[in-house]
């Protein structure tokens, strides 16, 4: 599976914990400062993560309606690696 990250400049530990306990297989990354608003994500993504205290709020807005249109799970982060280990060890 494809995971975008949105946010953040740097990944840091995210792409390990996504591989390992999420099966992710492939990482890519948008930061928040985009000034061109995407069209569509990148072809077989599964999973977005968004780290909402780095993205623009015109930018967030369109990953929510991009994944509500694709029927992708979106993942809201608000202080991002620690929330992300919570959610895989709930299941």
């Amino acid at each position: 599976m494809r995971c975008l990250i949105v946010g953040t400049d740097r990944l840091g530990a995210a792409p390990a914990i996504l591989r390992q306990k999420f099966g992710v297989r492939e990482i890519v990354h948008w930061d928040g400062r985009r000034k061109k608003l995407p069209e569509s994500f990148p072809r077989g993504t599964g999973l977005v993560v968004v780290y909402t205290g780095f993205v623009n709020h015109t930018l967030m807005h369109r990953v929510r309606e991009l994944a509500r249109k694709a029927g992708i799970k979106v993942v809201w982060l608000k202080r991002g690696l620690s929330e992300l280990e919570v959610l895989s060890s709930a299941g």
